[in-house]
């Protein structure tokens, strides 16, 4: 078994076993987490330095510093403006406004909400990221560890009953993993509340599946099943429990505590001796209602006759139990090669536990870092045209002023300027220019400036002329055109 862990400035791919017989394995953009199951030796192996890293590690031993916050540096930056750009515009044909939440958040209802997803008698997922210092007026606050608990507070204060509220929010979100070390994630959120119609969940999921797709992603597919209702759910859980109790042995005591509180839960436990699971036990597909089943159906004829690819999976398991029918991931490859890249589900009830008031909603997530990193592996992001330049440049004192008012007047014309900061010889400036891609260099010299003009030098030609003092506009944009840079 293999997996890749992701931190922001390397990447450590994880083999179990032999180094040298992997097989490909599920992409984590989470790193740190390892697969149910992941047992035995664990070689790490940072592929910036792969000869000086690779060393065995002991089972259950956590060998990677955590990576506490993202830094995303000038090369990247096109990129991500380029993938939000993207699913900017496809939530616009679908109506959704965005809503910018704040990474600072009241740390009591954070909490309060955080609860209100797991059930009775679960250990918490993840802690939060707290800030010791609390507001002036006392209360304490924590880092936005995600996006659905403000998204319920907000509806709650302005829903009507009738009234569809269409939300996404993108950005950082801050948590602690299991060995308490902070993680900074990166995702998209779409939430639609206010309704509990069929046509509302398949809105959100053939939604999510156009923004894979106008991405680039176009083996994007949908795995589905169902959580079951208020009705059906407690029949399925009474038979997982009494499924539980006889095989006790097969678990260690803090999964069987988990599975017995949510049997969807993923434990990530990693114990040789432990079943980790239950996707042995009973499947709630055999226990949910006429109704549930009818709606599952139902789903599955409109996402098929939207040519949309699906298929069901009984051991699709979401974390939090909160969900009810419907549940969904997004996956991208196929087999061995699959990755999920991000999922949700409906959750009618879940505003009246956080809130009071029930606002029926369906949403789900995207993972944006695995994304970018599955873009970046099959090259999906295309360069945008290099925009004309021109690099201004002194080689007399004392000419900053008239430097200014030059860029000033060209970006008037939306011309885009490089300023040197130094008086440098003509071959070092002209070598800097090269460096920023710039297609024009004016030089100021004070015998030209006596002489009423200036240097203009074309770099990708080589020849250079003078140009007017009161024409520099006009002279850039004529040689613009030249060189069909318009």
């Amino acid at each position: 078994m293999r997996a890749i862990l992701r931190r922001q400035d390397t990447e450590l791919i994880v083999w179990q076993g032999n180094k040298d017989t992997w097989h490909p394995g599920r992409l984590l953009s989470d790193w740190g987490r390892l697969p149910r199951g992941f047992g035995g030796p664990l070689f790490c192996i940072d592929k910036k330095q792969p000869d000086s890293s690779v060393k065995e590690h002991e089972k259950g031993v956590r060998q990677m510093e955590p990576q506490a916050y993202q830094k995303i540096l000038p090369d990247d930056v096109w990129k991500w403006k380029l993938l939000e750009q993207k699913f900017d515009q496809v939530l616009a044909l679908y109506d959704y406004q965005e809503i910018r939440l704040s990474v600072l958040q009241d740390r009591d209802e954070i909490h309060k909400g955080l609860a209100a997803m797991q059930q009775e008698g679960e250990s918490p997922r993840g802690g939060t990221v707290d800030i010791r210092e609390a507001n002036p007026d006392g209360t304490p606050l924590s880092l936005r560890p995600e996006g659905t608990i403000s998204i319920l507070h907000h509806t709650a204060g302005i829903h009507n009953k009738g009234e569809i509220h269409r939300y996404y929010y993108h950005g950082p979100s801050f948590r602690l993993d299991r060995a308490g070390n902070p993680v900074e994630l990166n995702h998209l959120g779409v939430e639609l509340l206010g309704s509990n119609k069929l046509f509302t969940e398949n809105e959100v999921i053939s939604l999510g599946l156009r923004i894979l797709r106008e991405l680039g992603l176009v083996d994007a597919s949908l795995k589905l099943n169902s959580f079951g209702c208020v009705n059906c759910r407690p029949a399925y859980f009474e038979k997982m429990n009494a499924w539980l109790d006889e095989h006790a042995g097969e678990f260690c005591q803090n999964c069987l505590r988990e599975l017995h509180a949510n049997p969807f839960a993923d434990t990530s436990c990693s114990r040789e001796n432990c079943l980790h699971d239950t996707l042995r036990g009973p499947q709630i597909t055999d226990y949910i209602c006429p109704e549930c089943r009818n709606n599952l159906e139902k789903v599955k004829k409109i996402q098929a006759n939207l040519t949309n690819s699906y298929r069901v999976d009984t051991h699709l398991y979401k974390s939090f139990a909160y969900y009810n029918e419907t549940v969904f991931d997004f996956v991208v490859g196929r087999g061995e090669n699959e990755l999920v890249v991000g999922g949700g589900g409906r959750y009618d009830y879940l505003s009246a536990k956080i809130t009071r008031k029930r606002i029926p909603a369906v949403g789900f997530y995207l993972d944006l870092n695995a994304i970018f990193d599955l873009m970046e592996r099959r090259s999906l992001f295309l360069a945008p045209k290099v925009q004309f330049a021109v690099y201004i440049c002194a080689q007399s004192p004392d000419m900053e002023m008239m430097m200014l008012h030059i860029a000033q007047e060209l970006h008037s014309d939306k011309i885009k300027t490089v300023l040197s900061a130094e008086n440098n010889s003509s071959d070092a400036e002209l070598a800097k220019a090269r460096r920023h891609g710039c297609d024009l260099m004016i030089v100021l010299r004070d015998d030209n400036i006596r002489e009423g003009r200036l240097l203009l030098r074309n770099i990708g030609r080589e020849d250079q002329s003078y140009i007017p003092l009161n024409q520099i506009s006009q002279s850039i944009r004529i040689a613009r055109k030249s060189m069909n840079k318009d």
